[in-house]
C-alpha cells in the first residue's frame, strides 16, 4: 500500500499514477482480462473503466486490484480522479506512435439525416460507395468498417450500455461513423440514414453492401483468448424485412412511446438508479433482439451493417425526445436530470467520467465529453429530416408507484410487477425474462449483453437488474406468478437458467395510481 506522501491529488502518470499498479497488479489483468496497466495509452483508453473497477466494494465481481486484501485508499481513488479530471498529464515527454482518424478534405456543413426509404437513387448509390470503401480498408484503419465496429463489442470493447453515457457514447459513434464514410473519395458530403421501425425495410438492406458483413480475421475474448463462434470467415445475419416489422410492432414500440411521455432524463432513459425498466433502454435491447441473430449479440451486433441505421434512429428519437423537453441545449438538459447526487448527474457534469473514448483520445478532443453530446446541432451540425414519431402505443404516462402518492385515487386497471435482483453476470450474454401466470406467458423483457459479463467493468456497475411488467390488474390476478429465464445461446444451461443460480430473484406487484 502506498503511503500518504506518495498519493498526489495533482498527479502525473509518470510521477504518481503508474505506481498505484502493482507488479502483481499488471501481472494478474493482463493474463486474466487482457488489460495492460503499464501502458500510459491503456488506461488513458479505459480510465473511466477503471475508476469504477477501483471503487467497487472489495468482494464485488470485477473489482481491482484482484486481491480483496490490497484495495486503493480513497486517497488513491480521489488522486486518480483528480489525474482524470486534470487531463491525464503525462509528467514526462514520451514518443508514441498515434493513429488518427482521417477527416474529408474539406468541411461539409448542414448534416441532414433521412430516412432509408426516403433517399434519393444519386444519394443511395453515394451511401454504397461509402460503405464498400470503409469495408475495402484493412483491420488496423480507423476509418475502417472492422475498427468502427470492433469498438463496440469484440474485439476492443469501449460501448456503454444500461449506462448514464448510452445515449451520448451512442451519439458520438454514428458521427465518428459518418465521418468515416466521408474519408471515402466523392463520398464528402454523405450523411447516415435512420431506420424508421414503422416502415419496412427496402430490398436493397439485403443487398451488399448492407445485406452482410464477414469477419476478416478471428476476434478475441477480452482475455486474449479465440471466440469460437467468431472466427474470420462468420457472416452477419438478421431477420427477413417483416419480420423484423412484426418483432418490432409486437415487442418493440410499446417501450419507446413510454419513454416519450417521460419529462425526467433517468425515467426516459429506464432502468438506472431504480427507475422502471419499460423505456427506451427495454426499447434498445428488445430492438436488438428484434432485429435478427448478429444484432442480439453484444460482441459483433456492429458488424451487422444495419446496426448503423438503427442506432441513428434511436439518436433521433433522443433528439425529439430533447426537443419535446426543452433539453437540446446544456442548460435544459440539466433541468431534466432531478436527482444531483445522480449517477446521470456526474457523468454529465464531470468530463473525466463523461470522457467519450475511444474518439477523445483518438482525436485528441478533451470537449468530447457527455455534456459535449448534448446539443447535437451546434457540436455535431447534424439535423434529421423528420421529428415526427408515429408510436401508436403512446398514452400520456400518468402513472405513479403507490409510495409516490399524495392524493391520488386507485387505478384498479393496472399493475407493475417488478422481478428484482436478478444476478445478470451468471448469464452468457443476452437473454430474456418471461413472466407467468400459472406457467403460462404473460409478457417478456429482454437484456442485452456481452457473451462475458464479468470482464465487463460498465456491465459489473449494475451486477443485479430488475425488470418491470406492466399489465392489468386481472391478467395477474387468480393465480401463481412466476418467471422463465431463457438465455439466447443455450450451450451453458439449456434452455432456461436456474433461478438459484441467479440468486432467487423476487416479484412484487404494485398497484398504480391515477392522478385525479
Amino acid at each position: 500500500m502506498l503511503t500518504p506522501s506518495q498519493i498526489a491529488q495533482a498527479p502525473t502518470w509518470h510521477g504518481e499514477v503508474k505506481n498505484y499498479f502493482t507488479a502483481f497488479d499488471i501481472a494478474q489483468m493482463r493474463s486474466i482480462r487482457g488489460f495492460d496497466l503499464s501502458s500510459y495509452s491503456f488506461v488513458v483508453s479505459h480510465a473511466p473503466d477503471i475508476y469504477q473497477r477501483v471503487s467497487l466494494p472489495p468482494d464485488a465481481q470485477g473489482r481491482m486490484p484482484m486481491d480483496p486484501g490490497t484495495p486503493w485508499s480513497k486517497e488513491m481513488i480521489s488522486s486518480f480522479l483528480a489525474w482524470m479530471v486534470a487531463g491525464y498529464p503525462e509528467g514526462e515527454p514520451q514518443h508514441q506512435n498515434k493513429t488518427f482518424l482521417k477527416m474529408s478534405a474539406a468541411p461539409v456543413t448542414g448534416r441532414v439525416r433521412k430516412s432509408l426509404t426516403s433517399l434519393t437513387a444519386e444519394e443511395l448509390e453515394k451511401l454504397k460507395t461509402a460503405f464498400t470503401g470503409i469495408m475495402n480498408l484493412g483491420t488496423d484503419d480507423l476509418n475502417g468498417y472492422f475498427q468502427n465496429a470492433a469498438i463496440h463489442g469484440l474485439p476492443l470493447a469501449f460501448c456503454q450500455h444500461h449506462d448514464p453515457g448510452f445515449q451520448p457514447w451512442h451519439r458520438v459513434q454514428m458521427w465518428a461513423f459518418e465521418n468515416s464514410l466521408r474519408s471515402i473519395e466523392g463520398c464528402e458530403d454523405v450523411t447516415l440514414p435512420y431506420w424508421d421501425f414503422n416502415e419496412l425495410l427496402p430490398d436493397w438492406m439485403y443487398e451488399a453492401p448492407f445485406g452482410s458483413y464477414t469477419l476478416p480475421i478471428d476476434i478475441g475474448t477480452a482475455s486474449g483468448s479465440t471466440n469460437p463462434n467468431y472466427k474470420a470467415g462468420y457472416q452477419t445475419n438478421r431477420y427477413d424485412a417483416q419480420t423484423i416489422l412484426n418483432n418490432f410492432n409486437a415487442d418493440v414500440m410499446k417501450y419507446y412511446a413510454n419513454a416519450q411521455t417521460e419529462v425526467w432524463w433517468d425515467n426516459f432513459n429506464g432502468l438506472l438508479d431504480g427507475t422502471p425498466s419499460l423505456d427506451f433502454i427495454a426499447g434498445h435491447d428488445s430492438g436488438h433482439d428484434a432485429t435478427g441473430d448478429t444484432m442480439s449479440k453484444q460482441n459483433v451486433s456492429a458488424f451487422d451493417p444495419i446496426f448503423w441505421f438503427y442506432h441513428c434512429n434511436l439518436d433521433r428519437m433522443w433528439w425529439i425526445w430533447q426537443a419535446n423537453n426543452d433539453a437540446q441545449s446544456v442548460d435544459g438538459f440539466m433541468k431534466t436530470i432531478k436527482n444531483k447526487s445522480s449517477s446521470s448527474y456526474l457523468v454529465f457534469t464531470n468530463p473525466a467520467l463523461g470522457k467519450m473514448n475511444p474518439w477523445a483520445q483518438n482525436l485528441k478532443r478533451d470537449d468530447l465529453t457527455a455534456e459535449f453530446t448534448i446539443d447535437l446541432a451546434t457540436n455535431f451540425d447534424v439535423s434529421y429530416e423528420s421529428m415526427t414519431l408515429n408510436l401508436p402505443h403512446a398514452q400520456t404516462n400518468k402513472h405513479l408507484f403507490l409510495g409516490m402518492a399524495r392524493t391520488f385515487m386507485a387505478d384498479n386497471q393496472e399493475v407493475n410487477v417488478r422481478v428484482t435482483d436478478l444476478d445478470r453476470t451468471k448469464i452468457p450474454g443476452t437473454f430474456k425474462v418471461y413472466l407467468l401466470r400459472d406457467g403460462e406467458v404473460l409478457d417478456k423483457s429482454v437484456f442485452f449483453q456481452p457473451d462475458e459479463v464479468e470482464k465487463c467493468s460498465n456491465c459489473m456497475k449494475i451486477p443485479r437488474v430488475h425488470f418491470d411488467f406492466r399489465l392489468p390488474l386481472t391478467a395477474v390476478t387468480g393465480g401463481l406468478l412466476s418467471i422463465r429465464v431463457e438465455p439466447n445461446d443455450k450451450e451453458m444451461y439449456g434452455a432456461t437458467v436456474p433461478l438459484k443460480v441467479l440468486g432467487n430473484p423476487t416479484i412484487a406487484v404494485s398497484l398504480l395510481m391515477d392522478a385525479i
